[in-house]
């Protein structure tokens, strides 16, 4: 019971690090990925995953073919492609629950980016030049490497709100929340049957 609530919530903490780092950076980081894999490993390897592995990754797999051909049409980000194998592979039995969560949590983010697109574009680059700042300047704030990965890789030039379109309609939308909280509705709906 330990081990699986240890897994879980590191599912869930990973999770919430890919959130902030998608809505900041729009980046969704390859370590990030490869993390959430082998903690499927061993989530299988300990039998707090896997009970319907087969049913998992036929669907993972079938859902990388169809998100690749879409990256390809310019219609989904190659981070959302990557962070949705390792999602499934952990919904297996519970597709259902990440579907709602990923469906309910798209529409409300592009709601949200629709009606407040320039105050959200504010609001990134005071974050990012602020955490730049931080991180870069200060020592003790080091630790924002693990948070946020892809803080090391940006600069406070390189965010300016006027390479980003003003219309809300061209906005790009950080999906990979939405992917995130489909994933968070899949560890409720495990914690709360076994519960």
């Amino acid at each position: 019971m330990v081990l699986q609530l240890l897994i879980w919530f590191l599912f869930g903490i990973t999770l919430l690090i890919v959130s902030i780092n998608d809505f900041l950076f729009f980046r969704i980081e390859n370590g990030i990925v490869v993390f959430l894999l082998s903690l499927y490993a061993v989530s299988c390897v300990f039998g707090v995953s896997g009970g319907n592995f087969t049913q998992g990754i036929s669907l993972a797999i079938g859902m990388l073919i169809v998100t690749c051909v879409l990256n390809r049409l310019n219609m989904i980000g190659g981070g959302d492609v990557k962070l949705l194998f390792p999602l499934l592979l952990f919904s297996e039995s519970n597709i259902y629950q990440f579907i709602i969560g990923v469906s309910v949590s798209g529409v409300l983010l592009s709601v949200i980016y629709a009606l407040f697109a320039s105050k959200i574009l504010f609001f990134r680059k005071r974050m990012i030049s602020w955490l730049c700042i931080f991180y870069k300047e200060k020592k003790e704030f080091r630790f924002l490497k693990i948070v946020l990965p892809s803080l090391s890789k940006v600069n406070r030039k390189s965010v300016s709100i006027s390479k980003y379109p003003k219309s809300a309609l061209k906005q790009e939308i950080p999906y990979g929340i939405a992917l995130s909280c489909g994933g968070l509705c899949v560890i409720t709906e495990v914690l709360l049957s076994r519960c």
